[in-house]
């Protein structure tokens, strides 16, 4: 009867002891991963300001100019090769024509077109890790474009100014690197297609899209 009341002491010494040891390895596991997770969250969160050359096609025979493409965006790193982008974009072109009839004359038009996208999208980078010089990426996204048009005429039988504002649907994909000069602050250069449809004519057009050369300066948030 000793004999067995000592035997049953160690077998419950014995898996105490082991289920103390389960219990802190796991602990002390998940602590490095948790700490893993959000170590690459915080490397590839950031900012960054780009211009782009895209130029939609212009109407045809039509006087116009065009400002670059901006674009503005925060990135939010999901792990070591993925971060999501929310975007704010801007461009503008000015379109001139001019409409000659019998006793009317001439009347003049002139037409600002702007768009301003603002694009939720997809970074990955597919062979780099946080903290590399170098990382190529590719990027992908949809969200709502605004579209607003102005438009002044003079000369004519009415003469004025009129404001309309539509909302669209933009899309957009491309690839870069990103070139880190330090810790903080980097270049991006790249290049994408990207497109704006409308649901209706604005004046002139309906859809813009085209393809650019992007250059711009990122920025990676420092927590120490």
């Amino acid at each position: 009867m000793t004999t067995n009341r000592i035997s049953t002491s160690r077998l419950s010494t014995l898996a105490l002891t082991l289920a103390l040891t389960a219990a802190s390895t796991a602990a002390y596991a998940a602590d490095p991963t948790d700490e893993v997770v959000s170590g690459a969250q915080r490397a590839r969160g950031g900012a960054g300001l780009q211009v782009s050359s895209w130029q939609p096609d212009a109407p045809a025979g039509l006087s116009h100019s065009e400002t670059a493409a901006f674009q503005g965006y925060l990135q939010k790193g999901l792990d070591m090769h993925l971060a999501w982008e929310n975007t704010l974009g801007y461009w503008q072109r000015t379109t001139s024509w001019s409409e000659t009839q019998p006793l009317i004359g001439t009347t003049n038009h002139q037409l600002q077109t702007h768009l301003v996208p603002m694009v939720t999208a997809l970074r990955v980078y597919p062979l780099t890790k946080p903290g590399f010089p170098v990382e190529p990426f590719m990027s992908a996204g949809v969200g709502p474009v605004l579209g607003i048009q102005q438009q002044r005429t003079t000369g004519g039988l009415t003469p004025g100014n009129t404001t309309s504002m539509l909302t669209g649907l933009g899309v957009r994909a491309g690839a870069g690197v990103d070139l880190r000069a330090g810790p903080a602050f980097g270049i991006t250069v790249g290049g994408h297609f990207e497109s704006a449809s409308f649901g209706q004519d604005m004046v002139g057009d309906r859809l813009y899209q085209g393809w650019g050369v992007d250059a711009g300066l990122s920025y990676r948030f420092q927590y120490h």
